[in-house]
């Protein structure tokens, strides 16, 4: 089968990015910027100019994978007329039309990336990943028959990790090309998917997932956006619903009340309680707004702060409405959702609520990660709050951007 590549399509970053001579071929972008795509057509090529060896493409999880770079190569294909299967069970395409194969593998399963040798490999947001998974894909890239061989690295840069020092490569570590295209350079995005993100985003925060630049974003206060001046007294307006965010601790286990009001949250007074069960946290809550809806830690479908049932039958049992992620949510996604109403202006909180005060000031950052060791007494409170705010005002951002894209493959 003859196959050509449009690269008169390509949008500038992407181009740049494919005519990089350099071994290690890296295209840092913004959300949007169209890196996934470029990635999945780099490994369809891959897979036909080093056929019969195959290609191998790793993201984060096989999750991710599903709905990223997997999606991205059917659509390619798909749009091309270019027959191919796909193996679900050993996530691996094959395409007749020139003997190629690609193998999807997962960085949070390391023994999937091992095997023989090869010529080509792409990571889809290596930072997302440890290191290691860098040098494990890079001592595959050894096969004798290779017509091409490299390493493609396509992501959004992700705080100021082992992914800056790889861009930056000071030491000249590697045979490196990097690339750099944002959100707005990608002329095929819909205008208000721009402007959600200018409107979610803070300005560092644009700077990282808009303008594909490596800067901190976990420095300093956590809760950064928050002021003293969202320290307000407002009494639970008549038929407001109250509801309460919950963190579940032996030590201190703490409800957040609150009520909202058109797109604003207001935090109007707090339980806590030190050395106790949900079932006494469940009784003050009770006696105070029986039935209402609370948003607790998602971990309490399993893990017990009291010695029977769940932490969500005990809630539910005493008439609660419990509403929760299935799983935890990114640490990052609550704090975001936070510091978004805070931002904006629209989240108060009483001065009764004085532990959540206390750590909307003191909280942290540590290592990358919200300083739970210094002083063991904090981030429960505003845990309660994130897990009622991530849950009901999300940074909701779209997992891919459908409709024409750049990248065109011609048969």
């Amino acid at each position: 089968m003859r196959f050509a590549i449009d690269r008169g399509r390509m949008l500038p970053h992407q181009r740049a990015f494919w005519e990089l001579p350099n071994f290690v071929k890296l295209l840092v972008g913004g959300y949007g910027s169209g890196k996934t795509h470029i990635g999945a057509l780099r490994s369809i090529w891959s897979s036909a100019v080093n056929a019969p060896i195959p290609a191998l493409y790793v993201s984060p999880t096989y999750k991710q994978a599903k709905k990223t770079v997997v999606l991205s190569i059917r659509e390619i294909l798909d749009r091309g007329g270019v027959r191919y299967r796909y193996n679900r069970t050993d996530h691996e395409f094959f395409i007749p039309g020139w003997n190629g194969t690609i193998w999807i593998a997962s960085g949070d399963e390391p023994e999937s990336l091992k095997g023989p040798n090869l010529a080509t490999a792409g990571i889809d947001e290596p930072f997302l990943m440890r290191e290691e998974i860098l040098g494990v894909v890079l001592s595959r890239l050894r096969h004798p028959e290779a017509r091409v061989r490299e390493l493609f690295l396509t992501g959004t840069p992700e705080q100021l990790n082992w992914g800056y020092e790889l861009a930056r490569n000071v030491d000249r570590r590697y045979d490196l090309g990097m690339v750099v295209g944002r959100t707005v350079d990608n002329v095929h995005l819909p205008v208000q998917f721009v402007t959600m993100l200018e409107k979610a985003f803070d300005e560092n925060q644009r700077a990282a997932y808009m303008d594909g630049r490596f800067v901190s974003l976990v420095a300093g206060r956590v809760y950064k956006h928050f002021e003293r001046s969202m320290v307000v007294e407002r009494a639970v307006p008549e038929g407001a619903e109250v509801m309460a965010g919950i963190d579940f601790n032996v030590d201190y286990l703490t409800a957040e009340l609150f009520f909202v009001e058109g797109e604003g949250v207001h935090f109007f007074d707090e339980i806590r309680l030190s050395d106790a069960t949900t079932f006494e946290l469940a009784e003050r809550l009770h006696e105070r707004f029986p039935g209402i809806r609370v948003f607790p830690d998602p971990s309490g479908r399993d893990r017990r702060t009291s010695s029977l049932g769940s932490d969500f039958t005990i809630l539910r049992d005493k008439g609660f409405t419990v509403e929760a992620r299935p799983a935890h949510p990114p640490v990052r996604a609550r704090v975001n959702a936070v510091n978004r109403l805070c931002r904006v202006g629209l989240l108060t909180v009483s001065a009764r609520c004085v532990q959540l005060l206390r750590d909307f000031d003191l909280v942290r950052w540590r290592n990358g990660e919200i300083d739970k060791v210094t002083n063991a007494a904090l981030t429960h409170a505003s845990d309660a709050a994130g897990y009622a705010v991530e849950k009901l005002f999300p940074v909701r951002l779209p997992e891919r951007v459908y409709g024409r894209e750049p990248g065109h493959w011609r048969i």
